[in-house]
């Protein structure tokens, strides 16, 4: 076992030409602004985009072609939105603004009314919309900073009666947007009407 293998002449030894030290700087300062604080307008900038894809899962289905296929005894219309195409674009779009299990909920059908399916590579939609809720009033939507790394989007909805108009009381609801895995998101999540 004396005889050591020599180096193969394809893999020489990197110099430093190759790897200049900038490099290593350049994707520390990149890893530090990705997780730096969010501002209060990207907060609720994050707070709108997330209605918009929470409500492909619980209002609106993305578009479909009308083309179906039938899994397990399901129909599924085949997706012919231009925002999401595939099953990786809309987890894509679900991780922009959600925390990882709260988008595995979403994918896994657990939360919603509305589930997504890849087949053979194509997005398949099954499920519903539904009419948004009726009684609903003014929504305000606030953000509060609830530790070093999380803050709440706080939303609150007039309840109002149907004939006249009047507002009757309110619901409060919180959601967590916090920071996880360099990333900001909602841990939780739903539509307030």
């Amino acid at each position: 076992g004396e005889v050591a293998a020599p180096l193969p002449p394809e893999s020489p030894t990197p110099v430093s030409v190759e790897a200049p030290p900038e490099a290593e700087t350049l994707e520390a300062a990149q890893v530090e602004s990705d997780a730096r604080m969010p501002t209060e307008q990207e907060i609720l900038g994050d707070y709108d985009r997330a209605v918009r894809i929470y409500g492909w899962f619980d209002l609106t289905p993305l578009e479909d072609s009308g083309e179906t296929v039938t899994e397990d005894g399901t129909v599924y219309r085949r997706v012919s939105a231009a925002e999401c195409g595939t099953m990786e674009e809309l987890r894509l779009n679900l991780r922009s603004v959600f925390t990882e299990s709260l988008t595995e909920r979403l994918l896994s059908g657990e939360e919603g009314r509305i589930r997504y399916r890849d087949i053979d590579g194509a997005l398949y939609v099954t499920g519903e919309g539904r009419e948004r809720g009726s009684g609903r009033g003014s929504v305000t939507v606030e953000v509060e900073q609830t530790g070093e790394t999380a803050y709440s989007v706080n939303v609150t909805v007039d309840l109002m009666e149907q004939e006249d108009g009047v507002v009757t009381g309110m619901e409060c609801w919180s959601f967590p947007y916090v920071l996880e895995n360099d990333r900001w998101g909602f841990s939780e999540f739903r539509l307030v009407y």
